[in-house]
């Protein structure tokens, strides 16, 4: 049996699934990386915030569970968590992209401990 549901109720339910990966979460920040902040959740890096450049860096496993719940294509993962950003932290002048590679090695780097959090 197929549900049809309506594009608010399928809007609320895409942004409960996203503050479900993300919250609760905690922000460091690392004085390598002055201009960053980073949300980390159980332990790992999640997310980076890069003022300066005014992007959001997501870890690829949020990303594609995402991308993958909803069948979203890369633009419209960008755009429902854009709207989740802008809704939940008034972040919509922010960029979310999945982690590229060389950034993830970066986030191996930082050591997250007490004294960041």
């Amino acid at each position: 049996m197929k549900a049809v549901i309506s594009e608010s109720q399928y809007n609320r339910l895409i942004d409960s699934f996203i503050t479900f990966l993300i919250e609760p979460h905690e922000e460091i920040t690392d004085s390598g990386y002055s201009d960053s902040t980073f949300w980390i959740k159980n332990g790992e890096i999640i997310s980076e915030k890069i003022e300066e450049e005014d992007i959001f860096l997501f870890s690829d496993s949020i990303w594609d569970e995402i991308s993958d719940q909803f069948e979203l294509d890369y633009d419209e993962t960008q755009s429902v968590i854009k709207t989740w950003l802008e809704q939940h932290y008034g972040l919509g002048e922010l960029t979310p992209y999945e982690i590229e590679e060389e950034d993830v090695e970066i986030w191996n780097n930082i050591i997250i401990s007490n004294d960041n959090l």
